[in-house]
């Protein structure tokens, strides 16, 4: 804790540095964004013109294409095809399709998958390997409309706009490093870059982008552009970039983070439980009778080594053991396993019962045919409910199974190196500035401008 008292008083000081430190706003260039996260393996896809002027361009090909206009893309055969306002359909045989703006307006893009989305800018899309490659074009500035929000909330604008701002300024940096020396692509996915969604998304935090406009965390010394890295949730510390991702950053060093705690509803504090069997099984072993965590400082797992049963044993990295459990696609609560800041336990059971303690005959007298009754044995002593267990995610099974459970009891969400994005909002709720955030999660930096 003493490293966060040393930090605090000086935070103004360093505030003040940063707004001298700041230039001029430059203008934002446009951008392209590979749209992946929803749209990667899109067969068929609709684009209706909303509102604005368009071109509609097919290799050497340029015809108007107004508010109004509609563009469906498809297959037959494996060959590409398309139809523009209804028309007949016809084979693509070009290399790209262009819908290029004239005036700003709007894109709406759905597929038959139920995809529904809205994008500024225009589109660019080809037929790759079976499925269109679709890219969105756009203004920089207009591309974090749609980052920013779905990143945070803005709903955090009652409270926590410096926030807001602090994620602008952290999104803005990350794209700027993403597509410098001569990189121009990035994607929508949170999986590969950072999140965006496009237009729906787009609310309050706009005026959080636009009050920064330009703006990017910068290194104190060479003045380039950091790698900003923010994750949701610190669980109360922050990691080293070094213990996630191998390199060495300067900017994102572990420390205490006491504006992450006690804020976050269910990231702040999780459990997840799962039978000993369950466990085994997601790494090649028989029912887990052992776990012993090794961590780094921040109290995050560095690895995980599992004993089975059988005495067979295995060690698996933090994040490896995670991602066995972590809720891909499913909504985010209290009972999932969310990060790598956990502690271990296992609810005793008799397992004196089943095994001999001379012997390497892991199931006992009965062997592995007797489960049924001994389980019924281990129901009766542990309780119905705690010997079906399988897991927080699946609920209980219709048989007892004797191996106990494990429960794994850890804080925040995601790999906690930079700004925890629920401390950043605590910290706005308490009166700190948009550059006092950044000063506060980042490490030898200040803020200068875009080339974007």
């Amino acid at each position: 804790m003493l490293q966060i008292v040393y930090r605090l008083p000086f935070l103004w000081i360093v505030s003040l540095i940063l707004m001298l430190a700041q230039a001029t706003p430059c203008q934002a260039k446009m951008i392209s964004v590979e749209l992946v996260w929803n749209l990667s393996q899109a067969g068929w896809v609709q684009i209706d013109i909303k509102k604005g002027d368009y071109q509609l361009i097919l290799d050497t090909t340029t015809r108007k294409f107004p508010a109004g206009s509609t563009l469906q893309v498809g297959w037959g055969g494996w060959t590409p095809v398309l139809r523009v306002n209804h028309e007949e359909f016809q084979v693509f045989s070009g290399s790209v399709l262009e819908v290029k703006e004239t005036n700003p307006g709007s894109l709406h893009v759905k597929t038959p998958e139920g995809i529904d989305a809205v994008y500024r800018g225009g589109l660019q899309l080809n037929w790759q390997d079976g499925h269109w490659r679709i890219i969105n074009q756009l203004d920089s500035e207009d591309y974090l409309k749609g980052v920013v929000p779905i990143e945070m909330s803005n709903e955090w604008a009652k409270g926590g706009v410096e926030a807001l701002k602090a994620q602008a300024v952290a999104a803005r940096t990350y794209l700027v490093r993403q597509t410098e020396n001569g990189k121009k692509m990035i994607t929508d996915s949170p999986d590969i870059h950072q999140a965006y969604a496009g237009m729906k998304v787009e609310g309050e935090a706009s005026k959080a982008i636009e009050a920064t406009r330009g703006e990017i965390i910068v290194d104190a010394k060479t003045k380039q552009p950091i790698d900003a890295l923010y994750s949701s949730h610190s669980g109360g510390y922050t990691e080293d970039a070094q213990n996630v991702w191998g390199n060495i950053d300067i900017h994102n060093i572990s420390h205490p983070d006491l504006y992450s705690q006690g804020v976050g509803g269910p990231v702040n504090r999780w459990r997840f439980i799962v039978s000993a069997p369950l466990l085994g099984s997601k790494f090649g072993l028989g029912p887990v009778r052992k776990v012993t965590l090794d961590k780094f400082p921040s109290g995050r797992v560095k690895s995980v080594q599992i004993e089975d049963e059988f005495g067979q044993n295995k060690t698996v990295k933090g994040r490896t053991f995670v991602q066995a459990f972590y809720p891909f696609g499913q909504p985010i609560r209290k009972e999932a396993f969310l990060g790598s800041l956990f502690e271990a336990k296992d609810v005793n059971t008799n397992r004196e019962l089943f095994r001999k303690s001379d012997s390497t005959e892991s199931f006992g007298p009965l062997g592995y045919s007797g489960f049924s009754e001994l389980a019924k044995l281990y129901q009766s002593r542990q309780g119905p409910l705690l010997s079906k267990v399988m897991s927080s995610s699946l609920g209980t099974s219709e048989d007892p199974q004797p191996f106990g459970v494990f429960i794994f009891e850890g804080r925040g969400w995601g790999h906690g190196v930079g700004m925890s994005q629920w401390g950043a909002y605590h910290m706005a709720q308490l009166g700190y500035k948009y550059n006092e955030i950044i000063a506060y999660y980042y490490n030898h930096i200040s803020i200068g401008q875009s080339s974007l």
